[in-house]
């Protein structure tokens, strides 16, 4: 959840993160654009570009990714050595910034599928960057059609904008990927409550989970937790706690969390949903 990765420079962003705690988003008082804005686009091509630059620059280093992001690219390895390829769905996944990773993290970047599910003018923009630099990456405004085809369903600091993130989660396990994994996800030892995320004037609800609530939703679905870990935040250029500092104790979290399901080919099977719809709310890769 780095302020960079959502488009602020380092020291430019001043008071609180995050302000008020609500039981859900209709609570809280939006304002402005958000991730609407001509500012998140022109800053996330700035760096988007920055990034395809560098990644051409340093081949073969796989420079664009490190070792807060490594998790997606790892799983792409390991699913395309056993099968030969790897098609991935990226819900909130930006201009494409995880695709860098992953294509820049295999020492041969065939047999890569990679989906990002965005909103329409991040559609737009991530369609024209890559127009003529790259045929295996797609933008897609609502869910695709791609049930029983996909090895990894990638949700990157994503989850915790969609107001119906249970609903969400449950249309994802419909297209019944090999994998689930969610990365810097806030939700941890805390009550679930909405807030209000600032951003450049704008106020953009979000939750923050309790972990109780969330590992249910997605293990109710055929799937198995297999492995978690903390995800190290990015805040102003620093490597550092969530500044919660403005909440009570019990709301605090220090840092985020990535949880990785696989699926439970014994256990009882996804149900089948019509996965074209149902996300709602603002989609996001790199939340704060």
């Amino acid at each position: 959840m780095s302020v960079e990765s959502k488009g602020h420079e380092p020291g430019a962003f001043q008071g609180p993160v995050w302000e008020g705690v609500y039981s859900n988003f209709r609570e809280v008082p939006v304002v402005g654009p958000g991730f609407d804005s001509e500012t998140w686009i022109a800053n996330s091509l700035k760096k988007i570009a920055a990034v395809r630059e560098e990644a051409a620059r340093s081949a073969p280093l796989p420079t664009p990714a490190n070792y807060r992001e490594a998790l997606l690219p790892l799983l792409a390895a390991m699913v395309r050595m056993e099968t030969g390829r790897v098609r991935i769905l990226d819900f909130g996944g930006g201009l494409g910034f995880a695709y860098y990773q992953v294509v820049c993290g295999l020492p041969r970047q065939h047999g890569v599928e990679y989906h990002i599910v965005e909103r329409d003018a991040v559609c737009r923009a991530g369609k024209q960057f890559f127009s003529n630099t790259a045929e295996n990456i797609h933008f897609h405004s609502e869910l695709p059609g791609l049930q029983g085809v996909l090895d990894i369903v990638h949700l990157g600091s994503s989850i915790h904008y969609v107001e119906d993130w249970r609903l969400l989660l449950t249309r994802l396990c419909a297209l019944a990927p090999k994998y689930v994994l969610l990365v810097d996800v806030p939700a941890g030892n805390i009550p679930t409550f909405a807030t209000a995320q600032n951003y450049y004037g704008s106020k953009i609800p979000a939750w923050f989970l309790n972990i109780q609530d969330l590992l249910p939703a997605i293990s109710s679905r055929g799937y198995e937790l297999t492995f978690t870990s903390s995800y190290q935040p990015r805040i102003l250029g620093v490597e550092q706690p969530l500044p919660m500092q403005n909440f009570a104790d019990r709301y605090r979290l220090s840092r985020t969390s990535n949880l990785l399901f696989a699926k439970n080919v014994s256990g009882a099977s996804a149900p089948h949903l019509e996965p074209s719809a149902g996300h709602s709310g603002p989609m996001r890769q790199g939340a704060i």
